[in-house]
């Protein structure tokens, strides 16, 4: 009997089985607590981004990228004097931003001009992406510590034959993020 359950578990496990379903819950114990997780993807399209301003809806976000330098390290003891790599500096890509363009919201462009302009204001943001689930509730949250736009694009390319909206882009520079999931 005892075989019959250990063969149902592993056949409920087996990757067949969960190519084929379409929702399944996994439950993780994390140091004495079960933790329950769910693999259901979330949609790309279902986002807001809190960057300050009046309107969280934007059209696109950039991915959001990091990457170690390698460094060389001599090392003494290496008989053939090779260098060893180790990481170095974390870089933090920076982001863009879009939205539709609407008339009188001139938020994007005046977060910019404190930039270029340097007006003394503290141009310094936190940006939070939120990613919602297929409920629209936040499922994963990206904060995105002191960003500040590198780089404004106030409408997008004009065309008789477009069939989108005109939109306007701000490049973000950031010091790092942080995933939480919710």
């Amino acid at each position: 009997m005892e075989d019959e359950t250990v063969a149902e578990v592993a056949c409920l496990l087996c990757e067949v089985h969960l190519r084929a379903a379409k929702v399944f819950t996994l439950i993780f114990v994390y140091e004495g607590r079960e933790m329950e997780t769910s693999t259901d993807s979330l949609e790309g399209f279902s986002f807001q981004v809190n960057w300050g301003g009046t309107r969280t809806e934007m059209l696109r976000v950039s991915p959001l990228r990091w990457s170690t330098t390698v460094v060389d390290q001599p090392s003494g003891s290496n008989i053939l004097n090779l260098a060893q790599k180790g990481p170095g500096l974390a870089s933090y890509g920076p982001i863009t931003i879009e939205r539709e363009i609407v008339s009188g919201d001139t938020e994007f462009q005046t977060w910019a001009g404190e930039v270029a302009n340097e007006t003394g204001v503290a141009f310094r943001r936190d940006v939070i992406i939120t990613v919602l689930d297929s409920e629209r509730n936040p499922a994963v949250v990206f904060q995105l510590r002191n960003c500040w736009p590198s780089s404004y694009e106030a409408i997008s390319e004009l065309s008789a034959n477009a069939t989108g909206v005109a939109t306007e882009k701000l490049t973000l520079q950031y010091d790092w993020f942080i995933r939480t999931d919710m």
